[in-house]
C-alpha cells in the first residue's frame, strides 16, 4: 500500500515537473512510513508482550516514554547537524540503523532488553523529519513545496494504516518476534533502493556540506528569541502528546476494555480508526485551499480549519460514555481526522518558523513536541495501572483540543507565508 501511494503521487506529476525531485519525494514516503511501522510495533504487540514478558501498564508506558525521551534529546542535536552535512548518506544509515534495531527487538528477553532497544530506536528515528523538511524546503521551488510535504507526511498515516493488520498477521502466523524481524527488514530493502537511486543523482545543497550557515549555535540563539517560534512551541507541546496516545495505547486500550484481539478483530478495528487519521492529513490542504479560494486571508482559513480539528479531536472526551466497541471506534475515528489535520497544520507553522535553517527549527521543535509526548506515555501507564480505567487519558484530550486551539490562533494572528523565491539568497 505504502508503495502503490507513492507511485500514484509520482504518477500524477511526473508530466509537469522533474522525475527524479519526485522520485525523491517517494522515498521520503516510504521512508515515512517504515519510520511509524518501526515504532508502532511494540504499541500494538503490547497485550501478547504484556501477558508473555510479564509487563503491567507501568512498564508499558515506561516503554513508549523512553522512546521519546531519547528521540527528543536526538532531535535536538541532530537539527543542526542536518542543516550543515551531505544528507544522502545520513539519511540512509539513518533509516538502516532504526530499521536494524526494530529487527533486533525481536531478541528481547524481558524489560531491561525493550529499554535498550527502545532508547536506540529514538536515537536513530530523529533524523526523518529535519531531514525530509530540508529536503522538501530545499529541492522544490516553493510553489511545489506543498504537493512535497504532503507526500512524504502521508507516510505517517499510512504507516498507522498498516501497521496493525502487518503486524497481527505476521505475529499470528510466526510469533510476535517475527513481526519486529519482518518490519525491520523492510528499511534493509529500501535501503538498497536509495543508494542505488540517490548514487546517480544530484540535489544541490542536499548533497553536499553547508559551510557557513546559520545552523548550530547561531540558529538557536535566533529561533529562541523568535516569538513565532514560542507560539509554535506550544501548538506541538499540545497536539503531539494526543498523537502519540492515539498511536500506542489504542491497542491496550481496545484489548484490556472491549477484549478485542487478532486480525479480523483488534486489527480491523485499529485499520478503521486509522483510516481517521490519514483522512485528516487531506481534509487540512483540501480546507485551507478551499477557504482560500473563496476569499479567506491564508491565516483565516488555517483558523477555521484548525478550530474544526479541535472541536474533532474533542471527540475523544465522550469514549468513557460508550456502551459498545463500535460507538468507541467511530468517536475515535472523529477524534483521528482531528488530531490528523492538526499534525498537518503544525508542519505548515513549524516550517515558516525559519527558512534559513529548516532542519535545526524543525529538530528543536519537534523534539520538544516529543518530549511532552514521551512524559504523557508515561502518564497515561500511571494513570491507568492506578485506576484500572482509560477514562481520565481521554477526558484529558478533549480538554487538550480547546488548548490547541487558542495556541494556534495565536500563530494564525502573526502568520507569516514567504514569498515564492524568499529563500533563493540562502541557497
Amino acid at each position: 500500500m505504502a508503495l502503490a501511494g507513492a507511485v500514484i503521487c509520482y504518477a500524477a506529476v511526473e508530466t509537469t515537473v522533474g522525475r527524479s525531485r519526485w522520485v525523491l519525494c517517494g522515498f521520503l514516503f516510504l521512508a515515512t512510513t517504515l519510520n511509524y511501522l518501526d515504532r508502532q510495533v511494540l504499541g500494538i504487540l503490547a497485550p501478547t508482550m504484556q501477558r508473555e514478558l510479564g509487563l503491567d501498564n507501568a512498564a508499558l508506558g515506561t516503554l513508549f516514554s523512553v522512546f521519546y525521551y531519547t528521540y527528543t534529546l536526538a532531535q535536538f542535536a541532530v537539527g543542526p547537524v542536518l542543516d550543515r552535512v551531505n544528507l544522502r548518506m545520513a539519511y540512509g544509515l539513518a533509516v538502516l540503523l532504526w530499521s536494524l534495531v526494530g529487527a533486533l527487538t525481536s531478541t528481547a528477553r524481558g524489560f531491561a532488553d525493550l529499554v535498550a532497544f527502545r532508547l536506540g530506536l529514538g536515537v536513530a528515528e530523529s533524523a526523518n523529519w529535519p531531514a525530509a523538511m530540508r529536503m522538501v524546503a530545499r529541492v522544490l521551488p516553493p510553489g511545489e513545496r506543498a504537493l512535497g510535504n504532503g507526500i512524504f507526511t502521508s507516510g505517517t498515516s499510512i504507516g498507522a494504516l498498516i501497521a496493525p493488520a502487518l503486524t497481527l498477521w505476521i505475529a499470528g502466523a510466526f510469533g510476535w518476534r517475527m513481526a519486529f524481524l519482518g518490519v525491520g527488514a523492510l528499511g534493509m530493502v529500501w535501503f538498497a533502493g536509495w543508494m542505488s537511486f540517490s548514487r546517480r543523482r544530484e540535489f544541490g545543497d542536499v548533497w553536499v556540506a553547508r559551510r557557513g550557515s546559520v545552523a548550530g549555535g547561531l540558529a538557536y540563539g535566533e529561533l529562541l528569541r523568535s516569538a513565532r517560534f514560542w507560539r509554535v512551541f506550544a501548538v506541538t507541546v499540545l497536539v503531539n502528546p494526543c498523537l502519540y496516545f492515539l498511536l500506542n495505547w489504542l491497542p491496550a486500550y481496545f484489548s484490556q476494555v472491549w477484549k478485542l484481539d487478532g486480525v479480523t478483530g483488534l486489527g480491523f478495528t485499529l485499520t478503521v480508526i486509522y483510516v481517521g487519521l490519514d483522512a485528516g492529513y487531506l481534509v487540512c490542504g483540501a480546507g485551507v485551499l478551499a477557504l482560500t479560494r473563496r476569499g479567506l486571508e491564508v491565516a483565516a482559513a488555517r483558523t477555521c480549519v484548525f478550530v474544526a480539528a479541535s472541536f474533532l479531536l474533542s471527540a475523544a472526551a465522550f469514549v468513557p460514555f460508550a456502551q459498545t466497541a463500535r460507538a468507541a471506534t467511530v468517536m475515535l475515528v472523529v477524534a483521528n481526522v482531528g488530531i490528523g489535520i492538526w499534525i498537518a497544520m503544525y508542519l505548515t507553522m513549524a516550517q515558516e518558523v525559519s527558512v534559513r535553517a529548516v532542519s535545526t527549527a524543525a529538530g528543536l521543535l519537534g523534539g520538544s513536541g516529543s518530549l511532552a509526548g514521551g512524559a504523557a506515555m508515561w502518564a497515561v501507564g500511571q494513570v491507568t495501572q492506578r485506576t484500572g480505567s482509560f477514562q481520565w487519558v481521554f477526558f484529558a484530550v478533549g480538554a487538550v483540543a480547546v488548548l490547541a486551539a487558542v495556541a494556534g490562533r495565536a500563530v494564525a494572528q502573526e502568520n507569516r507565508v514567504e514569498p515564492d523565491g524568499a529563500e533563493e539568497e540562502t541557497r
